[in-house]
Order: structure tokens, then C-alpha cells, then sequence
């Protein structure tokens, strides 16, 4: 009580000009203005990234990566018709085309036979599976064609036509063992039939669509990317997520290799000028800060370039440190390409 009578006796003998003049000075950390966060656009696995905390990125820049699942050709030909969009729900569109393209197969004929007709001895009425045979037109000698036995039902066999010469669609023809189209190497006689395009197929919801109607393709190549989720904007995806905006990465959330779900945080950021300095304030000094005035805030990497801040909220809670109370002061930074998330910078009152 004593030191405090004497603090006060003191103050009062101070010249009014000297109580005025008297400087406030509060330490604080520069933070975000608003943390925003990037999620996945839909579930796969996350891909190996470089990003890290602190990253100041432009806006499109690449973050990560996720993976779809990829539908390729299982056979060479042609595409004969592509039904399915980006965005597109795989269901919906074979539910009302029944696939989500076609394939035509480069070889055009199959022929559906039977040993009758063959040679009498046994080996000519047994036909194995992926023997190579001939055919020739039952009437017309010169139409004629290579082909390989593809399966075997008893009596029945069916052949895939692999090259001919003319050859007819719904043509009669007898199947040889010999090229000389010999009666002695006879195993049957079928029906040339058009090989029917093949519809490709798959679950979930169309991210990315790599193939054209009438563009040829080999075994192997991608024709689809499939995701499980639905796709928001029934938009398609090259599989990456970028920054939506320039800024600073805060956070960064996901994990290489890890399965991640649809809407599931990867990271979070902040604009690049969207910074503020936050100190808290004894209580004995909130008398001399009000909400709109303005204050010289020194980083204190630079003391020698101080700035101009404005007071924009003073919490309406203490945070309790243990001996006194105290009051959080936010102060609006102007853009300076100095400010980093984490400094420490001090405001003059």
C-alpha cells in the first residue's frame, strides 16, 4: 500500500505533459487473418508431395495428388462411341447406354461351328482350343480365311476369324486343318457372324475420359479415370489439388501413401497480406486502446522499418496467465512483404 501511495504521490507531481506523452508498448505474434482449408475433391491415395508449412505458393500451383482408379483396353480396335463426360456417374450413363464406351475389335468375324460334316476319322471331330484353322466359303471357292478355335462345347466350337479374303457375313463356310482345303483334313462346317463391339464398363463417377469415338487404341492404353465419389459440379479432374488462391501454407495435413476421403482436410492457408498482430494486454491498460486508432507495430526483424496498424477488436475475455488478467488486442497489418506467420512484433499505444 505504501509503494503504491508513493507511485501514485509521484504520478501527481509529473507535469501533465509527461503523463501525456507516456507510451504503451505491447508485445505480440503476427497470425492469420482467417485460416482457410483445402480439402480432397474425392477418396484415393495421396501421392508423393513436396509442399511444406510455411510454403508462400502462387494461386493453381500443385499441392498434392490423388489417385483414380484407371480403366485401359483389353484388347486392340476402335472406339466406336464415348457416352460417358468428366463428372458423369458411371451408373447413369450405362444404365442408359449400357457402357460407358464401345470397342470395336479389329478382328470383325466369329463363326459358330460344329464337327458335322468332318472327316470320319476321330482326331477330325475332336477340335482344340487355340489351334489354327481355315475356312472357305461353302459357295464360292475364292472367299476364303485364316482363324483360331476360341472355345470348344462338345460338337460345338467357335472360331475367331483373323484374316479372310472376302469372306461374308452370315457366309456358310467349311473349317479345314489343311490350307489345301483338303476333305481328308475337314473338322466342320459354321456360320460367320459379326464380332459384337464390347462395352467397357466401371463403378463410381467418371473423372477423366482419355479416349474419342473413332480413335484406334492398343491393349493397355487408359481410356477412363474412376473416382468413388461424386465429382462436385459434375466437373471431371486431372487429379491434382492446387492452391485456389496465392497465399501461406499453415498446415499441411496429409500423408503421402495414405487413403484419403472426399471433403478430408490436406492443409490449410491464409491469404499473403492477410496477416495480424495479436497482443495481449494487461487490463490497466485497455483504458488507453480503443477499437478503430491507430499504432506504430515494429517487427522485431526490422526495428527500423516500423508500419502503421489499426486496432480492429479487443477481446471481451481475459486469458488467464496466472497473476493477472489480460486482454487480446488484434491489429490489421498492412501488406508488407516482410510480415510472416509467427513473428514477433511490438505495438506502440
Amino acid at each position: 500500500m505504501k509503494k503504491k501511495m508513493a507511485a501514485l504521490l509521484a504520478a501527481l507531481m509529473l507535469p501533465a505533459c509527461a503523463l501525456a506523452a507516456e507510451t504503451i508498448r505491447i508485445d505480440g505474434t503476427v497470425e492469420a487473418v482467417k485460416t482457410r482449408t483445402i480439402a480432397a475433391p474425392h477418396s484415393g491415395m495421396v501421392g508423393d508431395f513436396a509442399v511444406r508449412e510455411g510454403d508462400v505458393l502462387a494461386g493453381g500451383e500443385t499441392l498434392f495428388t490423388i489417385s483414380a482408379d484407371k480403366i485401359y483396353a483389353d484388347f486392340d480396335g476402335t472406339i466406336t462411341g464415348v457416352f460417358a463426360r468428366p463428372g458423369d456417374s458411371a451408373a447413369a450413363v450405362q444404365g442408359f447406354y449400357g457402357a460407358l464406351c464401345c470397342i470395336e475389335r479389329d478382328t470383325l468375324y466369329t463363326a459358330k461351328c460344329t464337327t458335322t460334316g468332318a472327316a470320319s476319322e476321330n482326331e477330325f471331330k475332336i477340335v482344340h482350343v487355340g489351334e489354327k484353322v481355315y475356312i472357305r466359303s461353302d459357295s464360292n471357292n475364292d472367299r476364303v480365311g485364316d482363324a483360331i478355335v476360341t472355345s470348344v462345347d462338345g460338337k460345338n466350337y467357335t472360331l475367331e476369324v483373323t484374316s479372310f479374303d472376302d469372306i461374308r457375313l452370315n457366309e456358310k463356310v467349311k473349317v479345314y486343318r489343311d490350307i489345301r482345303y483338303t476333305g481328308a483334313s475337314r473338322i466342320g462346317e459354321g456360320t460367320v457372324q459379326r464380332v459384337d463391339p464390347v462395352g467397357v464398363t466401371a463403378e463410381g463417377y467418371v473423372r477423366a475420359v482419355h479416349v474419342q469415338d473413332g480413335q484406334r487404341v492398343k491393349r493397355g492404353d487408359l481410356l477412363f479415370e474412376i473416382v468413388p465419389d461424386a465429382l462436385d459440379g459434375l466437373c471431371g479432374s486431372d487429379g491434382t489439388v492446387t492452391m485456389p488462391e496465392g497465399g501461406v501454407v499453415l498446415s499441411v495435413l496429409a500423408q503421402s501413401g495414405e487413403q484419403i476421403a472426399k471433403d478430408q482436410p490436406m492443409a490449410t492457408f491464409c491469404e499473403r497480406g492477410d496477416m495480424q498482430l495479436v497482443c495481449p494486454a494487461d487490463e490497466e491498460d485497455l483504458a488507453a486502446i480503443q477499437v478503430g486508432m491507430q499504432v506504430q507495430v515494429t517487427l522485431d526483424a526490422y526495428r527500423d522499418e516500423p508500419m502503421t496498424g489499426t486496432v480492429v477488436r479487443i477481446a471481451g475475455a481475459s486469458a488467464e496467465d496466472g497473476s493477472s488478467a489480460s486482454f487480446d488486442v488484434t491489429i490489421q497489418l498492412p501488406e508488407n512483404e516482410h510480415v510472416r506467420i509467427g513473428m514477433n512484433a511490438t505495438a506502440e499505444f
